[in-house]
């Protein structure tokens, strides 16, 4: 058995099982080095620990107060992560044990919102028991679930990071008297004019540029006056834009007298072409963008999808999910609407869906059924029936589908993709409307049931007829993609010393005592070996230490039972290992006492007995025990 060795591993019985949140998070708050990252709160991190490096964010944007605002300038260091380990720990910095080889920001980390991340790191086969997640991104760090394995991951429950990416931006500050139709802002603070954009891989340049109707990179644009809906977040697919109001939003106020050029949020940037097998990156999913209000009704963007890795020497599906995808915002809906922590909107804009995140799979072997989740998510349906509601609100967009790196040249059988774009919302109200149910103000240009202008007025310019009369121009998320043949090797800075099991004997002698014979190779010498054995109805443990060397015999007294074994080693660059794990029968078949041989076998087998010559001088049927 050929297994990897990694650095200060803490010892751990070999069948391990997870559920819940299995890593640790650290922010890099002060400007570090390739060897030496400094971190808000080192508790969680002993030396010899295997950890992940990963930045968040870094891309510099266009911010230019026009449609190109957003646009992605230079990527940066978003989305780079390397492996590591850590040598040492001084107050609140962390020593690496290799200096870090990609082009992280360690000039300005806060901006490009470094994180460490302990892994959980697993010698043997590990099984996923429950639900394993990770803490929502909170700006500095979490969204992110690592998980190494020299054996076999298998799946009895799911891993779950939907919704833990960059965060949806928040409906706008309510203000009964907004109105008119703002169509040429494209950022500024936050307020009753403008929502919230969608968190992206690009940190705002200050409070200035923190909503209305731009993208921010991978992230939604916010919804403009009046009413309008968010834009949806994106990764490898595109987001939707958010959809226009109607008449109210005041018909001649918007550019050519049109609504559809309203200031409705734009989708967030697609990320596609910064990626690639051989220079991998890993992209939170975008906010969706917050709609604009101005009866406190309206949706907050949803979040995009966190970040899930792992690496196994094989996976087993068991028919369980990797879901990374996109969520919807939830909101409380006020004045008269009466509803708490739904995902639609009342008499206002809806918010943006998130969008897919990413997953990376390095593994060769899959085995049983496996479903990969990055899709984006819906954007906001508006005008619901739920609230006195009048139709004339601009639905959220839908978020852009994440993405799937395999290492393997093709997707493996039994695995399933789900990559597609979240649909655009809708407004809610009845396809044959009528008169009463428009708006007051929309009636005056626009009579009749399906609330089409009157002469003089382009019909586009009020309510359309067909399926955009209920998208208002709001549009889906575009589909997310899969990349294959990625390698391991370039985001781990440390190599992997070898170290293999060439052989690992048991014996039960006759003086009642079991012998263990090894053959161990490794690059480096071994500085400590350890033997645990548990027996498997009384769970009582035994831990023995042979002399350290890579190879030898060693003795030991051990009551009659049968246990799982469990071979350690040390090496001396600091690496603890489980090497091997063995089923041992210690049922002591014959013992020598007082110059007579006795002979038992639980089975009732037949025996033979041999002189030194190998010749036969006894057999027979021992009596069971």
């Amino acid at each position: 058995m050929n297994l990897r060795a990694l650095a200060g591993l803490a010892l751990s019985w070999a069948f391990a099982q997870l559920s819940g949140i299995v890593n640790q998070y650290a922010a890099v708050l002060a400007p570090s080095d390739p060897s030496t990252l400094t971190v808000d709160n080192p508790a969680f991190f002993s030396v010899g620990d295997r950890i992940l490096v990963y930045q968040a964010k870094g891309a510099t944007i266009n911010t230019t107060n026009d449609n190109t605002y957003g646009d992605i300038i230079d990527i940066g260091g978003a989305g780079l992560f390397e492996f590591n380990k850590i040598a040492g720990i001084s107050g609140n910095a962390l020593t690496l044990q290799c200096p870090l080889t990609r082009p992280f920001n360690f000039s300005n980390p806060t901006t490009a919102r470094i994180q460490v991340i302990k892994v959980s790191y697993h010698p043997g086969d590990v099984t996923i028991t429950g639900t394993v997640t990770a803490p929502p991104w909170d700006g500095q760090k979490g969204g992110v679930v690592v998980i190494e394995t020299e054996g076999t991951l298998t799946f009895a429950a799911d891993i779950d990071v939907a919704g833990r990416g960059f965060r949806g931006g928040l409906r706008s500050q309510n203000n009964s008297g907004s109105g008119g139709c703002n169509a040429n802002t494209y950022h500024g603070p936050y307020d009753d004019q403008g929502a919230r954009k969608g968190e992206s891989i690009a940190e705002p340049l200050n409070l200035n540029h923190t909503s209305y109707r731009g993208k921010a990179a991978n992230g939604g644009g916010g919804g403009n006056a009046y009413d309008t809906g968010g834009g949806g977040g994106a990764n490898y697919g595109t987001g939707g834009q958010g959809g226009w109001t109607t008449c109210a939003s005041g018909i001649f106020a918007c550019p050519g007298n049109n609504v559809a050029n309203s200031g409705f949020g734009l989708g967030g940037a697609s990320l596609s072409s910064y990626l690639n097998a051989t220079n991998f990156r890993l992209f939170m999913g975008g906010g969706g963008g917050g709609g604009h209000q101005n009866n406190n009704q309206a949706g907050n963007g949803g979040n995009g999808g966190g970040v899930v890795i792992i690496r196994a020497a094989s996976i087993n599906g068991g028919g369980h999910q990797i879901i990374a995808s996109g969520t919807q915002g939830i909101q409380n809906l006020e004045n008269g609407c009466g509803q708490f922590g739904v995902n639609f909107a009342g008499n206002d804009g809806g918010g943006g869906g998130g969008a897919g995140g990413s997953i990376a799979l390095f593994c060769n072997t899959f085995i049983g059924t496996l479903t990969a989740d990055a899709q984006g998510a819906n954007g906001h349906n508006c005008s619901s029936h739920l609230c006195s509601c009048r139709p004339d609100h601009g639905p959220g967009g839908g978020g852009g589908g994440g993405y799937i790196g395999f290492s393997t040249t093709t997707t493996p059988p039994n695995v399933n993709l789900l990559l597609s774009g979240g649909q655009h919302g809708i407004e809610l109200t009845p396809a044959s409307e009528s008169v009463a149910g428009c708006n007051n103000s929309c009636n005056v240009n626009c009579p009749g049931t399906a609330c089409q202008c009157s002469t003089g007025l382009n019909p586009t310019q009020c309510l359309p007829p067909g399926p955009q009369r209920l998208a208002r121009g709001a549009t889906s998320g575009a589909a997310g993609g899969v990349l294959y043949g990625i390698s391991f090797t370039p985001y781990n800075a440390c190599p992997l010393s070898e170290v293999s099991l060439r052989r690992w004997e048991v014996r039960s002698l006759p003086t009642g005592t079991l012998q263990h014979t090894w053959e161990i190779t490794s690059s480096d010498s071994i500085t400590a070996f350890s033997l645990r054995l548990r027996n498997i109805y009384s769970k009582d443990d035994y831990l023995y230490a042979p002399p350290a060397s890579n190879q030898g015999s060693y003795e030991h007294a051990l009551l009659p039972g049968v246990y799982e074994g469990l071979l350690t080693v040390r090496t001396a660059a600091g690496t603890t290992l489980n090497l091997g794990t063995k089923l041992i029968r210690h049922e002591i078949p014959f013992v020598w006492e007082a110059n007579q041989l006795h002979i038992s076998d639980s089975q009732g087998g037949a025996f033979y007995l041999y002189d030194p010559s190998g010749r036969l001088i006894l057999t027979g049927q021992p009596p069971q025990t």
